[in-house]
């Protein structure tokens, strides 16, 4: 792949009119802001709950069996729908802060009382356990609004799992408590410990800050934002709300998946274990769960997070279940379901929590707010209850858990289809950012209905000129027949278009108004009069008479119109003279007659149009060319071809092809893969070939990209491909080349960005044009690299704005630049991602690995004339000069020869020339 940009790049490059500015960008996202305050908050929570939840299972479990941890779970979630509801209701105004302390109070005094009453009625263990859930179901989602107000997207990731590894060690501190209590004392004395440890959690709040949702980070600037649609408003506000329904249904199924799991799981350590040692052994199971929790949350979620982003993040608890569920089912195996409670203890609250609350962040304040307690109240709770309900649907007896397994099985699998359905929800938002800043860009004319094209019609008669003409190729567009009313207009614009507007038979209506026009006084409309009506052979006479007129615009609508009308038949009239006469004229005579000609293109023209385009006059080969699109039967391929090359008239020649059809395509595609086509023409190539839209077409360019040897021409064959696939979005491509060229392009710009370093390191002493021309060429190809990388992600994704995500990470919002990020964590592997977001950055190289790899300076000079570049090695040659490096004199002689590019050739053996021997 050449690394050359087109020709004509000026040292910045440019993307579709937006500049690819990759030196001064801001950086991705602020500092995080500090963790160890809401950590230790957790921390404290936790601790409590873990306790309490430890003594809560031996004391039902042991009280009641697992058989009524059905009812349990209904009870849970009326309780939490209950709290929720009247939280809403009576403390709209209050702060979460307060709200979350005012909950740990509660818990520390309702726990107190527990404690108490355990003694006095086997019931209070159901209590208990509702209870317990009643109080997780409203403290831990409050903590986390408190927290997400403060956190931005971009710093989401590490922020929420520096707090979540808080929480995971509270828990793991929490369970060994209870395990080492659980040996001296008994279960209820556990509920009192929970009380403790809530009234410390409960002082802790304070250090919280109060995170109000209009806070706005103070390094950021204040940019006028352009006013949303109201349309767009509307559509951006309903995808909102459907997504924070889609979180709550994903709470929902999730928790009915992990709790029927959990009860496969309880069921059996109830089965095999004795009822004394069940607090003991659950203090000890969820110590060594949290433990691995711990582990998971620490070393494998930022790393999970980093490589596979949130949305496959999101899968990865789901894929465990599934397959140990699975693996229980067939084999039936009791190691199958330690393995569920494993993966389940060690995702839940580490990777699965983290991910689950980044999801809350792209949202509103007010929207996450509402939807937030739903997804653990209804969310959490309420799976929890529908899992109670196939749970007490199911029969205690020995196939009871089998048959569970196989209830989750199927949970397991709906989960996966809502994941996948999430994942692109949580895109779709961050494309809603874009939206919503102004930066997308995405524009289309609307339909046009029939008060619409009454009201086209009605425009015609306006005196406005602009307006009329407007209304006119509307009409025209849509296919609407034109009035004969225009030709009536007082502007002559406007009945000059309209007659060029006019095709196929004429209406007699048409045909009567003709007669009085070919007497204008506007030599044009004459003219046009006069070629409409030799289409249908009226107005003979008036033809005739038109040949001794003054204007050859007439003259030539006259003689063709006969000639046409006569259809080669022996006439009196000297028809061809005129013709001749017209040809060999003036440049006027001539562009007159093509026209003419354009406007009834007859083969008997063939030879006609070929002496005319001979002339290579462009107003008169512009006319030509009109003349064969409208008949390309007519058409001179291999002349058509050469005038790509030609600015003046490479648009018409371009019609031309696309009305060629097949046939000219195949014409155009041999050219690209001949090496023996011109430079000048096959640059043209690709745009002209993307002009036909077609899978061929697609097939063609896609599958020369990676062989390309010109680097001009390859990036034709990139922009020309982006505007197919921009264009008509649902075309198929190949994107295994795509893809392999965007990275092989990522490369590029990380790799002239760490030249462009290591040659930083050995600037000479003195000035010299050449070191900073190099410094300043390295730049620009890092930028032009990056931008291919851009328009192959635009090919691959066309329904994303490349320009705005690359323009969003260049922003100076904070939030614009996470949006664009997590966009394309979506799109591109973690690897690619991160090189490509270092480079664009400029994140400062290793100088240390430099050093190693480019000791010298000669070393670098050395890379630099072996670059792929041609302008890179031209000048790298120069600068050897320039240095008087003559150490490198034997690079040169031995890069020589494999170069097959002439310029380098030739710079090698001036470089040789004026470099001293050794």
């Amino acid at each position: 792949m050449s690394a050359d940009a087109p020709p004509g790049a000026s040292m910045t490059m440019r993307m579709s009119g937006i500049g690819v500015r990759t030196s001064g960008i801001a950086p991705a996202h602020k500092p995080p802001p500090k963790v160890l305050v809401p950590a230790t908050v957790l921390f404290l929570m936790m601790t409590a709950h873990a306790i309490l939840e430890t003594a809560r299972d031996a004391l039902f479990l042991t009280r009641l069996g697992p058989y009524k941890l059905g009812y349990a779970y209904i009870a849970i979630a009326g309780v939490a729908l209950l709290a929720v509801w009247v939280v809403r209701k009576l403390a709209p105004e209050r702060g979460a802060r307060a709200m979350l302390a005012t909950f740990l109070v509660a818990a520390t005094i309702g726990t107190a009382i527990l404690s108490v009453l355990l003694t006095t009625s086997p019931w209070a263990a159901f209590v208990l356990y509702v209870w317990t859930g009643a109080v997780a179901s409203l403290m831990v989602p409050t903590f986390w609004l408190i927290i997400e107000r403060d956190v931005r997207i971009g710093e989401a990731k590490k922020v929420l799992s520096a707090i979540a590894a808080g929480g995971g060690l509270g828990a793991l501190v929490g369970s060994a408590i209870a395990s080492v209590l659980g040996h001296f004392l008994h279960a209820r004395y556990l509920v009192t410990a929970g009380a403790i440890a809530f009234a410390v959690a409960a002082m802790s709040v304070n250090m919280l800050t109060k995170g109000r949702p209009d806070e706005e980070p103070e390094d950021e600037p204040e940019t006028e934002k352009e006013p949303i649609e109201p349309v767009k408003r509307e559509s951006i506000t309903g995808r909102t709300r459907r997504y924070g329904a889609l979180l709550v249904v994903l709470a929902v199924v999730s928790t009915v998946t992990l709790t029927m799991g959990d009860m496969m799981f309880k069921r059996l350590m109830v089965e095999r274990l004795p009822r004394e040692s069940l607090a003991m052994v659950f203090g000890a199971t969820y110590t060594g769960l949290n433990v691995i929790a711990l582990m998971v949350q620490i070393g494998v979620t930022p790393k999970l997070l980093e490589k596979l982003g949130v949305g496959s993040s999101l899968a990865v608890l789901p894929v465990l279940v599934l397959l140990t569920t699975s693996g229980f089912v067939i084999t039936g195996a009791t190691m199958a379901v330690f393995a569920l409670k494993l993966a389940d203890g060690g995702m839940r609250n580490s990777v699965h929590r983290v991910v689950n609350e980044i999801l809350f962040v792209p949202m509103p304040a007010a929207e996450r707010e509402k939807a937030k307690p739903l997804a653990e109240s209804l969310g959490q709770r309420g799976g929890q209850a529908i899992a109670a309900g196939v749970a007490l649907a199911i029969a205690a007896d020995g196939h009871a858990t089998k048959v569970l397994a196989i209830a989750t099985l199927a949970s397991c699998v709906l989960w996966l289809a809502v994941v996948a359905t999430t994942r692109r929800a949580y895109v779709r938002r961050f494309r809603d950012t874009l939206e919503a800043a102004g930066i997308h860009r995405e524009a289309r004319l609307p339909v046009m209905d029939a008060p619409t094209i009454e009201l086209l019609v009605e425009t015609l008669a306006s005196p406005d000129e602009r307006e009329a003409l407007v209304a006119l190729d509307l009409l025209s567009q849509r296919g609407e027949r034109i009035p004969a009313l225009v030709l009536y207009h007082p502007s002559d614009s406007v009945v000059r278009h309209a007659l060029s507007l006019l095709e196929g038979d004429l209406r007699p209506d048409v045909a009567r108004i003709l007669s009085q026009l070919t007497s204008h006084t506007d030599p044009q409309i004459r003219a046009a009069a006069l070629a409409a009506s030799s289409r249908t052979g009226l107005h003979r006479e008036q033809l005739i008479a038109a040949l001794g007129d003054r204007e050859p615009d007439v003259r030539a609508a006259a003689v063709v119109g006969l000639e046409t009308m006569r259809g080669g038949k022996q006439d009196v009239l000297d028809v061809q003279g005129t013709l001749e006469a017209l040809r060999d004229g003036s440049t006027a005579d001539r562009v007159a007659l093509a026209h003419a000609i354009a406007r009834r293109p007859d083969p008997a023209f063939a030879a006609l149009l070929l002496q005319l385009m001979a002339k290579k006059e462009p107003q008169v080969t512009r006319e030509v060319l009109h003349a064969w699109e409208l008949e390309p039967t007519l058409a001179d391929v291999e002349r058509l071809l050469s005038l790509l090359e030609d600015p003046h008239v490479r648009g018409d020649a371009r019609r031309v092809f696309i009305a060629g059809g097949p046939k000219f395509l195949e014409r155009l595609l041999e050219a690209l893969d001949d090496p023996r086509t011109p430079l000048s023409v096959r640059r043209h190539l690709p745009r002209t070939i993307s002009r036909f839209a077609t899978q061929e077409a697609a097939v063609a360019l896609v599958g020369r990209l990676p062989r390309e040897p010109d680097g001009s021409t390859e990036f034709k064959i990139l922009r020309a491909l982006g505007r197919m696939r921009a264009d008509k979005p649902d075309l198929h491509i190949d994107a295994g080349p795509i893809r392999a060229y965007a990275r092989r392009s990522t490369d590029d710009a990380v790799r002239y960005s760490r030249l462009r370093a290591a040659l930083s390191m050995y600037k000479p002493a003195e000035e010299m044009p050449g070191y900073d021309l190099l410094r300043e060429l390295l730049a620009e190809k890092r930028q032009h690299a990056i931008e291919r990388v851009f328009r192959a992600l635009g090919i691959l994704h066309p329904r994303d704005d490349m320009r705005s995500i690359h323009d969003a990470l260049l922003s100076e919002q904070a939030e614009h630049r996470a949006a664009a990020r997590e966009i394309l964590e979506h799109l591109l592997p973690a690897d690619e991602r991160n090189q490509l977001f270092d480079v664009i950055r400029g994140v400062p190289a290793d100088s240390d690995a430099l050093k190693e790899k480019f000791p010298t300076d000669k070393d670098i000079i050395a890379a630099l004339l072996a670059d792929p570049s041609v302008s890179l090695r031209c000048v790298a040659a120069h600068h050897v000069v320039e240095r008087k490096m003559v150490a490198l004199r034997d690079e040169l002689v031995r890069l020589k020869p494999v170069t097959a590019s002439p310029l380098v050739t030739s710079a090698f053996e001036q470089a040789l020339a004026r470099l001293p021997h050794a």
